[in-house]
């Protein structure tokens, strides 16, 4: 596994603007997506904390939309903003420098999204490096066939694998680090394109999730009761969604 450390500490907090619309909960139309009873999706759970004093965990760091969140934490003031990379490690150094040269302290690690050992030994990493993880951004993204609905069954799996899957499983390891923090958490989820879900729903395949609300929202109650707030964020341009990080890591 490979990682790297930066112990630099923010020196200013600056906070975002951002119109409230962009934060958005993906719709979720069937019933049975609705969460358990008494849970409330606009709820916030976590206890508030300065964003100077948070450790920020981003997936896909190397890519344009978790290059645009990192950096966008670090100029927000983040304590520590840690990273993780699955393809090219030159370009996530290029952001671990970056964070650096914004004033926040950084990690950086490889790690596999699908696989679920290598999820953890990053977060238990990270948490003995800066003693815990109090925000968890999902925004690593993998490719999705050009035409889904052609697409073979493996080639669907390995695409809800990285941009559906990965999410929830990610979500569902962080959930006990955050858990034994008083002042809880906040996970962030991004979700994959309207046409994309409409797509995967027409194959109906059994415990393949069409959407990231879907995939995560067995963990609402869990994550609720352990003072964890989960958002997913509409899909869209880098800058917005990691404008929209922003304002709630600084809520």
């Amino acid at each position: 596994m490979d990682l790297k450390i930066s112990t630099r500490r923010a020196t200013t907090c600056r906070r975002a603007s951002l119109p409230a619309e962009r934060l958005l909960i993906t719709p979720i139309n069937d019933s049975q997506e609705n969460g358990p009873a008494g849970f409330d999706p606009d709820k916030t759970y976590h206890v508030d904390v300065p964003i100077a004093e948070k450790v920020c965990v981003v997936t896909g760091g190397g890519q344009a939309r978790g290059r645009a969140i990192a950096e966008a934490l670090a100029r927000a003031g983040a304590k520590t903003v840690a990273i993780t990379y699955s393809g090219d490690r030159d370009t996530a150094h290029e952001v671990y420098v970056n964070i650096q040269t914004l004033g926040s302290g950084c990690l950086l690690a490889h790690m596999d999204v699908m696989d679920r050992t290598s999820v953890r030994q990053v977060f238990l990493w990270i948490q003995g490096q800066v003693g815990k993880i109090d925000v968890l951004v999902n925004a690593e993204k993998g490719e999705w066939p050009d035409d889904i609905a052609s697409a073979t069954a493996g080639e669907r799996l390995q695409a809800v694998g990285v941009n559906i899957r990965g999410q929830a499983l990610a979500a569902d390891e962080v959930l006990p680090f955050m858990g034994i923090q008083k002042t809880g958490g906040l996970i962030v989820g991004v979700a994959v394109e309207e046409e994309v879900t409409v797509a995967l729903k027409t194959f109906d395949e059994p415990g393949v999730p069409a959407s990231v609300s879907a995939a995560i929202m067995p963990m609402t109650g869990l994550a609720s009761s352990r003072q964890v707030t989960m958002r997913v964020l509409s899909s869209g341009e880098p800058d917005e969604i990691a404008e929209a990080v922003v304002e709630l890591a600084t809520a």
